[in-house]
């Protein structure tokens, strides 16, 4: 019996452990305060959890940030234009301006002079024109105040960093993709090891529960011998041990597929102890198992999305040295500028209109730019030795998964056979014992057998499942 408890403790944690647990996060499916019951099947499962899984919801909002990311660089190059406003007030205006106002009056001086001169010489030079009205002198609390606007347009013409720039948020982009894709693997795996480790934990209570039932009735008939003088009390000692410990196996496992339940309620993406009635069986689907085609499925390294992912890094390792590079790079951007001041009494020596060009040359930086480009390089050699190491270790973990799929099918049938003859034995010596041809202690083993076989079929089962999934991923191409 401690083998038998034993094995369902290492489905519990099995369940408990599986699929990436702390990957995802817990969420409430309310609507007007009740909680809808879901019916499923393994591919419904699959496509819920592609729409409501915390973490495929994440990836999916990483793909479009990434989408305003390209947006966003891309903007750097186009013409950007921006407004300014600004106002002052002088309390006290000074002394020096005060004196430049007051030629604001010379100019209706050299009028009457040039005036004068004209009428006692009537020499045309000295002719001032008609007069254009008497200038007064500035007030220089007309000089306090002064309000402007001024408003800027601008263009890159060059730079070698927004060329890179521009790159860059492609392979962003990409990995925020195939990042996408890896979520959505990794949750299909983890719904189909979900949803039948709550199917084979239900099927296993089924089975303890009637064996349960069946000890109980054998418990109580002897008794009943017991007290005729047919059973030795040892013998109902024995066979009370036997009852309490598929019991307490029984209580184990029922937990187990509650855990197993809230766990599928937790890959789906919904409350925990929302209700979920799953529509597959057990059988069809072990009947359906094709593994034999799955294992002539060939192997395509660039198409696996881990091996994606590591060549999006070494992309973007790239960009970074040519980033370093285009340091080397001038920047040119053209502008123009207009400048307005209200005041049209106050002092003002910017011009209304200024077109220019700005261009910034690099020239020596001490050696720090090169610095810069050799780190570069050695972080790109680091990562192809990386792209290249896990590239193989991929390669290896194909094999072996397909290793672990071939051991586990014959783990399976073998343990699938074993329960059989175990559910036999058990049957035979039943009957062997109701017709007084077993011992007491002789029926407890052959049960202990029976319960060892069926703990041992269920966690094959289990393996053969997880052992299937895992090749599948590995092969899948999105």
């Amino acid at each position: 019996m401690n083998l038998l408890r034993g094995s369902l403790l290492a489905l519990g944690m099995l369940l408990l452990t599986h699929a990436g647990f702390s990957q995802v996060k817990k969420d409430t499916l309310k609507q007007e305060g009740k909680k809808d019951t879901l019916k499923l099947s393994v591919a419904d499962a699959q496509k819920y959890a592609l729409e409501n899984n915390k973490s495929i919801l994440n990836s999916n909002l990483d793909v479009e940030a990434a989408r305003k990311k390209i947006w966003e660089t891309t903007a750097i190059g186009l013409p950007q234009a921006s407004a300014k406003g600004s106002f002052q007030y002088t309390p006290e205006v000074s002394p020096t301006i005060k004196q430049f106002s007051g030629l604001g009056s010379l100019g209706s001086w050299m009028y009457n002079v040039n005036n004068y001169i004209y009428q006692q010489t009537g020499d045309e030079h000295w002719n001032p024109g008609p007069a254009q009205g008497t200038p007064t002198q500035t007030n220089p609390n007309d000089l306090k105040w002064s309000l402007s606007g001024t408003v800027t347009v601008s263009q890159l013409i060059f730079s070698g960093s927004y060329l890179v720039g521009l790159q860059s948020a492609k392979v962003y982009k990409s990995l925020s993709e195939l990042n996408q894709v890896k979520s959505k693997q990794d949750v299909l795996e983890s719904i189909v090891n979900s949803y039948f480790n709550v199917l084979i934990a239900h099927e296993n209570k089924q089975i303890l529960d009637s064996t349960y039932a069946n000890l109980l009735k054998t418990y109580a008939d002897m008794q009943t011998m017991n007290k005729q003088g047919f059973v030795e009390e040892t013998d109902l000692d024995q066979m009370q041990i036997t009852v309490s410990n598929v019991k307490s196996s029984l209580d184990l496992i029922s937990r187990m597929e509650g855990i197993a339940q809230k766990l599928l309620n937790l890959q789906l993406g919904i409350d925990l102890d929302s209700p979920v009635v799953l529509t597959d069986n057990l059988k069809p689907f072990i009947n359906g198992l094709t593994i034999d085609q799955l294992l002539l499925n060939d192997f395509a390294l660039d198409n696996n999305v881990n091996y994606k992912m590591l060549d999006a890094q070494v992309k973007a390792t790239e960009l970074l040295l040519k980033l370093k590079k285009s340091e080397f790079l001038p920047d040119l951007a053209a502008f123009y500028q207009y400048y307005k001041e209200f005041n049209t009494k106050a002092f003002s020596f910017n011009p209304p209109h200024v077109i220019g060009a700005q261009l910034n040359i690099p020239l020596f930086s001490s050696g720090q730019r090169l610095a810069k480009v050799s780190q570069a390089k050695i972080e790109l050699y680091k990562a192809r030795n990386t792209r290249e190491q896990a590239g193989n270790s991929i390669k290896l973990d194909f094999e072996s998964s397909k290793s672990a799929l071939l051991n586990a099918r014959d783990k399976y049938q073998t343990e699938a056979n074993n329960l059989q003859l175990a559910k036999k034995i058990y049957n035979r010596s039943l009957i062997k014992y109701t017709n007084g041809m077993l011992s007491n202690i002789e029926l407890t083993q052959v049960q202990n057998q029976f319960l060892n076989a069926q703990s041992n079929y269920y966690t094959a089962l289990q393996n053969l499942i997880a052992s299937k999934s895992k090749l599948e991923k590995i092969l899948s191409k999105n």
